[in-house]
């Protein structure tokens, strides 16, 4: 006779089907999830950490001690990563159900239930991380079909300096197609090469572990043209515009005449023009779009994030067509982004248990309904994400 089914059986297969499938939590620093899992009661959404992020120090010439100059403060930043995202899946079954054995349980009633609750996240993930992105490479409506995009994304994370392992690439089906097409050794084949890939990946290639995505989030541009930069000597998140027309929507990337991006260390002008994202939708017209990185020019006691300030006037050229999309995958190093899952409390009056596999939390509680005469079992995640080194990462344009 099968043993009965427990919450606690089901919440660990449930945490465990989770860490397996969802391919971009497993390249993604969940290290956090073990702060927010100190706290044996629960959280509840809202709460937050804060990630501190190391400064980059400044190098000077010569035996005199910082050029004659007082040392530069070395202040950490602080990137809040905020427990803001509920997410469940309701269970029905009955009585003679929960006596099946966890094997047939796990593949009738749990596998489908977290592969949808996988998706959700995952999707939800990547447009997150797509509009903290700024760094862009490919061209605006053309699926690669060739190696060049993915040279440029590893060209791009090491002009800015991400380490050069654990890097994924996430990209379409129909990328994938093309990109086989057209290079049909590009992903080792031989089976004991691949067995070390992970299940999901579908090779390797310029020091990117690729996975294929069902859930790529796209760009949908505005009709935003014609904007130019209002007035010199502008610093900080929010640039003043004017004379332009139409919408910036939220993750709408541009470049802004003049101004390159640098070494994050030496603060070199790169020669490459600095990608921004807007971080916030702007309605359009003269005024303040708020931005990201923020606009911090490089001095010679200061290493910033851009060759120079913009000059007033200069010209704003937004990526993309206008009023058009185009999917956007993703290249990233596993510390550009951070997400926690945390442990949410099992309710008063109610069965259940929270399980954590690997840093990913997963509650499997049942409630009755006194009303209706019914029981109902729900399957919850709670957790927040934060871009921590998005200059880590990059778009891939299809």
């Amino acid at each position: 006779m099968p043993q009965a089914l427990t919450h606690q059986m089901i919440a660990r297969e449930a945490a465990k089907m989770l860490v397996e499938e969802n391919v971009v939590v497993k390249n993604i620093n969940t290290n956090r999830s073990i702060e927010f899992g100190q706290e044996v009661q629960g959280y509840k959404k809202g709460e937050t950490v804060r990630i501190k992020v190391p400064p980059t120090p400044v190098v000077f010439d010569g035996s005199t001690f910082a050029g004659g100059s007082s040392a530069p403060a070395l202040n950490e930043t602080e990137v809040p990563l905020t427990l803001d995202t509920q997410k469940h899946v309701p269970l029905t079954f009955t009585a003679k159900e929960k006596k099946l054995d966890l094997t047939d349980f796990r593949e009738r009633f749990l596998r489908p239930a977290m592969s949808a609750l996988s998706s959700e996240v995952n999707a939800d993930l990547l447009t997150r991380m797509k509009n903290q992105t700024a760094n862009t490479v490919g061209t605006w409506g053309t699926v690669p079909a060739t190696r060049t995009p993915y040279r440029e994304a590893s060209a791009m994370l090491n002009r800015f300096l991400a380490p050069s392992d654990q890097r994924s690439v996430h990209f379409s089906s129909d990328a994938n197609i093309a990109l086989a097409e057209a290079n049909a050794t590009l992903f080792h084949t031989n089976s004991e090469i691949r067995k070390e890939f992970d299940e999901n990946a579908v090779g390797q290639f310029a020091g990117f572990t690729f996975y294929e995505q069902q859930s790529l989030p796209l760009q949908v541009n505005g009709g935003g043209a014609g904007y130019l930069v209002n007035g010199a000597g502008q610093t900080g998140s929010v640039l003043a515009v004017n004379t332009g027309t139409g919408v910036l929507p939220k993750g709408t990337v541009f470049t802004i005449a003049g101004v390159n991006a640098v070494n994050p260390v030496t603060g070199v002008n790169n020669g490459k023009p600095r990608y921004f994202v807007v971080t916030a939708d702007y309605v359009g017209g003269a005024g303040n779009v708020s931005i990201y990185p923020a606009i911090i020019p490089t001095t010679s006691t200061v290493v910033g994030t851009v060759s120079a300030g913009p000059a007033a006037g200069a010209a704003i050229t937004v990526f993309g067509d206008a009023s058009d999309s185009a999917v956007q995958g993703l290249a990233f190093h596993k510390n550009a982004f951070a997400a926690a899952f945390a442990p949410l409390p099992v309710l008063a009056s109610c069965e259940g248990y929270t399980a954590t596999i690997n840093g990913i939390s997963v509650r499997v509680m049942t409630f009755g309904d006194g009303l209706a005469d019914q029981e109902h079992t729900r399957v919850d995640v709670l957790y927040g994400e934060a871009a921590v080194r998005p200059d880590h990462a990059t778009r891939i344009t299809e």
